[in-house]
């Protein structure tokens, strides 16, 4: 009975050894862990804070357009490049010619100024208008013909009031003056000539004429956002009704207006003005000698905003 009582009372010191060694330990550990916090913060305290953030990179579009550019231009017209493909190099570029066409003869011309419908004019390629030989229209009459439906006519006639070739001089004139390197001009409407007398630009200069007429022919950019526009002449009488050759106009809200050209050289091509997401903001998109000319420049739209 002695025995057992001795063997309880040394167990139980043992115990209450044991767990006061315990306790100490992990009071120790405790005291070092925490210190250990303080000077090193443990891996999984900072994962705690700092999550990356998971983002999506957009993909450049894949075009058809043999040459192409995208800039967003802003409130004080400094521009930012989005996209480009080919932007300098040298390509016939049809009838967006007639964006200069349309500069040069509200530049040098006044809009009610009067011009008797020579056959030369009406016989040229891919005649549309509707002129006839011997009418007589207002420049800016022939500019809506010109530049919605892209008349190589009206055109061709507009540059026919002071003779075709010293209007095609002015044209290059305005063209080095607004700084356009790699462009020229041989004729008002954008047809194919031969070999070396084709008019030229590339996308880089065509930007700059965009925005040139942007800022300071605005008209230009209004007469191009019709989807149709009714001619009516001063007597009244019902010319014709003019449809836009830009069939993207409406179908997007975010579209303002743009020029189409087409030749067996250049290709479809099209110039479009579209708005940014900020309300002062808005873009140029170029594609020339494209495949698919309006879906590529739905691509280069979705792409932007």
């Amino acid at each position: 009975m002695k025995k057992f009582k001795f063997f309880i009372i040394v167990f139980l010191i043992s115990l209450a050894f044991w767990v006061g060694i315990n306790i100490f330990q992990k009071t120790v550990e405790d005291f070092f862990y925490s210190k250990a916090m303080k000077e090193i913060p443990p891996l999984s305290y900072t994962a705690q804070i700092s999550f990356p953030l998971e983002y999506k990179v957009q993909e450049e579009p894949q075009i058809s357009a043999e040459s192409a550019i995208l800039v967003e231009i802003n409130k004080q017209g400094e521009e930012q490049m989005v996209f480009k493909k080919n932007e300098k190099e040298k390509m016939a570029i049809a009838s967006l010619t007639k964006l200069m066409t349309g500069l040069v003869a509200l530049e040098f011309y006044q809009p009610k100024l009067e011009t008797k419908i020579s056959e030369k004019a009406v016989s040229q390629p891919e005649q549309t208008g509707f002129l006839k030989i011997g009418e007589r229209l207002k420049v800016e009459d022939l500019l809506y013909i010109a530049l919605i439906e892209s008349s190589n006519d009206a055109a061709f006639a507009l540059a026919e009031i002071i003779k075709q070739e010293s209007f095609v001089d002015l044209m290059n004139l305005k063209a080095e003056d607004i700084g356009l390197k790699d462009t020229h001009f041989f004729n008002s409407n954008g047809i194919d000539g031969g070999a070396f007398d084709t008019n030229y630009s590339t996308a880089e200069d065509l930007i700059k004429l965009a925005k040139y007429v942007w800022i300071k022919r605005p008209l230009i950019v209004e007469i191009l956002s019709n989807k149709k526009y009714s001619l009516y002449l001063e007597n009244g009488r019902l010319h014709h009704i003019i449809y836009n050759t830009n069939t993207l106009l409406g179908e997007n809200p975010k579209i303002i207006s743009g020029k189409t050209g087409f030749t067996s050289k250049a290709g479809e091509c099209l110039l479009l003005f579209f708005k940014g997401e900020k309300a002062e903001n808005y873009y140029i998109a170029i594609v020339l000698n494209s495949q698919n000319r309006f879906e590529d420049m739905k691509k280069l739209i979705k792409y932007a905003i």
